[in-house]
């Protein structure tokens, strides 16, 4: 049994196809730095030219098999939940549900993806993270990454100051984007758009709100741990360009 079927290269077809070459997700933990080494050099024989590696904070020994190849933590990604409230707050009226993609909602969608690993990682392309949060909220307006699109929109005004994408799994609601328009931030708007995500879950008769981020994101972090959020999962993410 070869180490790339032992310890796992996943194929990630749809990651391949957008960004035109073959990307994987590395399995496994616990890695020492000879087998790192080894399956860095599998992966690289085998074509991949980007492999994502997600690890578990706990899991030291990859940790330090990492720094000792020196590889660049790209991401350190954090899950946060809180229950959906038995009465949930009222929604504003500037809230609106929207399946209409306009030039703003584009922008905000680009926005959003400000901390994104796609967005700090220096070897992609200019202009690759903007196209992958342009593709979310695409298909987050047509029903296929979302349930539900809300904008905060003043209706005396044109244009949208913030936006939020819900998605609904069996067990919980999901915030995917959820961005305010630079120069409307700390105006509430943001709290404005969560109240909306509570109304929501509530009406959907989900449990729990769940949204990922990224930890350096210390706005976003400390927004929802003020709202009730708390982390109920991390993992770091190491981008390996071979």
């Amino acid at each position: 049994m070869s180490m790339l079927t032992e310890y796992g290269v996943q194929s990630l077809p749809w990651d391949t196809q957008f960004f035109g070459f073959p990307v994987g997700r590395l399995k496994g933990r616990r890695f020492t730095e000879a087998q790192l080494r080894e399956v860095i050099r599998l992966a690289r024989e085998e074509g991949w030219r980007l492999v994502y590696w997600f690890v578990e904070p706990t899991d030291t020994v990859s940790a330090a098999s990492a720094r000792a190849l020196r590889l660049h933590l790209t991401d350190r990604k954090a899950r946060f939940a809180r229950p959906t409230p038995e009465k949930p707050p009222a929604m504003s009226a500037h809230v609106l549900p929207t399946d209409e993609l306009t030039p703003r909602l584009l922008e905000l969608a680009r926005q959003s993806g400000h901390h994104s690993r796609f967005r700090v990682d220096p070897v992609f392309q200019a202009g690759v993270y903007e196209r992958l949060y342009e593709h979310w909220i695409r298909s987050s307006v047509i029903g296929q990454t979302a349930r539900q699109v809300l904008v905060y929109q003043p209706v005396k005004h044109d244009n949208a100051f913030g936006m939020i994408t819900l998605g609904y799994q069996t067990t919980h609601a999901s915030i995917g984007l959820l961005a305010v328009q630079q120069g409307y931030r700390s105006q509430g708007i943001g709290q404005h758009l969560l109240n909306a995500a509570m109304h929501y879950a509530h009406a959907w008769q989900l449990p729990e709100i769940q949204v990922t981020t990224q930890l350096d994101n210390h706005g976003a972090c400390r927004f929802y741990e003020r709202e009730g959020f708390e982390r109920v999962h991390e993992e770091h993410v190491y981008h390996l360009w071979l």
